[in-house]
């Protein structure tokens, strides 16, 4: 079966620009009638090559005080959801979006994305640690949930980063007994409650 196409070209601004955040990596919300159902998501038909980015990623139209981190976030925030994050990191930090940011920016957030763009942004920005991270902010309207947030929503009990196999025991022998221990001090209580109403 042949996938279907869509031109960007042919699409109004607005959707072109919701697009090319899908294809940025960005979570685009997808909702009918008030109701989301669910994120667009994009797969890269480029394994080598040039990527071209978008021309408002051209010069940074901020500019930035001496001593000051610079945190760029390649993720869609509003301006308020920025500002907070800004607050939070304290005056010796200026976050800024990824079209306002230097290329000699300090510290990159992006939430989970493809190896394309990851490999895009460390082009675009050198020197700058990147970070993966997930944000979800109901208050400011941001979620950023990547795969292994999903898979503890959908049921899993705990998430261990990759680790050689007696790290990965240790670890797991941890979380179990940190889990028995809550059982069982949940019946003893039960017990000790059901036991004084005698």
């Amino acid at each position: 079966m042949t996938a279907k196409q869509l031109d960007l070209d042919s699409l109004p601004a607005e959707a072109v620009d919701f697009l090319e955040a899908v294809i940025r990596g960005e979570a685009v919300a997808v909702v009918r009638g008030g109701e989301q159902l669910g994120t667009l998501g994009f797969t890269s038909a480029v394994i080598e090559g040039d990527i071209v980015a978008s021309s408002r990623f051209g010069q940074p139209t901020v500019d930035v005080p001496e001593g000051v981190t610079v945190v760029v976030t390649a993720m869609a925030l509003s301006t308020a959801a920025r500002r907070r994050l800004g607050e939070a990191f304290g005056e010796d930090y200026m976050v800024l979006d990824l079209g306002d940011a230097p290329e000699d920016a300090d510290i990159l957030l992006t939430h989970p994305i493809s190896l394309q763009l990851l490999g895009a942004l460390r082009e675009r920005f050198p020197r700058a640690e990147v970070v993966v991270t997930e944000i979800d902010d109901e208050e400011a309207g941001v979620s950023y949930l990547g795969p292994v947030s999903r898979l503890l929503d959908a049921g899993a009990s705990a998430y261990l980063p990759p680790r050689p196999p007696p790290a990965i025991a240790s670890a797991v022998d941890a979380h179990v007994r940190t889990v028995r221990g809550r059982d069982l001090d949940g019946r003893a209580h039960t017990r000790l409650t059901s036991r004084s109403k005698r």
